[in-house]
């Protein structure tokens, strides 16, 4: 879907531009079926690959693409509606590599309770691409904001503790909501209060390294990059200044994240007007 960004205001405190390179185009996208990708996470099975999702009117369903933005393979989540997915995380649970999709867009501001689907990430089988997830294999889990309906685009799951991170995008200023797994497992519906306002605004995507160290967010114009130290929790780490990553601005670029090998991370953009969508691959410094 085409959004129109009018005087978008893009305030920034405190942040360090970080030292970068250009970055280099994998691959075109070429998927009818991949208009509107507006999150993506690597792949726990299958190196140099990205489960990604389209927003609002795809339905329930996940894509694999490879390293040169092909797609490999459909998957449907059986008997379940969404209504705006807006981003994707990965975690573990008792070893096992899990999928969270988010149903939390909300552009205006009309639903009250949103979702996040849980899964384990699906297993493929050589020379077949489509396939279903069973509604039983499938964990909803319900939130809402206590204070008023917002927007969200963007979410990461901390691997040090599985809490879960939602950063709104129409605030003045993007502000961080989390819970843990395991509450957002008991059925209740979670009651989300801000925690802490960041010096941006329009949060698209988000993601976590592998090793819980870096911390990476991104909205339409800039890519911030966080480090964070052992043992410190994730709010102080984002209490600390930012560094600002060269960003190549794509048409409209919501999707991003790292690299489960390398110190990289990977963006890609939905394709208002038909614009051309590309697959970026990052280096970022340490």
């Amino acid at each position: 879907m085409f959004r129109l960004y009018l005087n978008l205001c893009v305030v920034f405190f405190f942040v360090a531009v970080a030292n970068g390179q250009s970055p280099v185009k994998m691959g075109k996208l070429e998927s009818a079926k991949l208009t509107e990708v507006s999150g993506m996470i690597t792949s726990h099975f299958y190196k140099n690959t990205f489960w990604v999702h389209n927003d609002s009117g795809d339905g329930a369903a996940i894509y694999l693409i490879d390293s040169l933005a092909q797609l490999k393979a459909s998957v449907e989540l059986e008997g379940v509606t969404v209504i705006d997915a807006e981003d994707i995380a990965s975690l573990f649970i008792d070893g096992i590599p899990y999928l969270l999709l988010a149903d939390m867009g909300n552009n205006l501001r009309d639903r009250d309770t949103l979702s996040l689907y849980l899964f384990r990430e699906p297993v493929l089988t050589p020379g077949r691409d489509s396939y279903i997830i069973s509604r039983k294999e499938i964990s909803e889990i319900k939130f809402r904001y206590t204070d008023k309906r917002r927007d969200a685009e963007a979410l990461f799951v901390d691997p040090v503790d599985n809490k879960i991170y939602i950063i709104s995008k129409r605030d003045f200023r993007s502000t961080l909501f989390s819970f843990t797994l395991t509450a957002g497992r008991t059925g209740l519906l979670q009651e989300l209060s801000p925690q802490l306002e960041l010096p941006f605004t329009f949060a698209t995507g988000a993601d976590i390294s592998e090793d819980g160290r870096y911390i990476v967010i991104k909205n339409l114009t800039s890519v911030f990059l966080w480090k964070r130290n052992p043992g410190q929790d994730i709010l102080s780490a984002l209490k600390q200044p930012s560094r600002q990553i060269p960003y190549e601005v794509e048409p409209q670029g919501e999707a991003i994240c790292f690299d489960r090998f390398d110190s990289c991370f990977y963006t890609i953009s939905e394709q208002p007007l038909g614009l051309k969508s590309y697959l970026y691959k990052y280096k970022y410094e340490k």
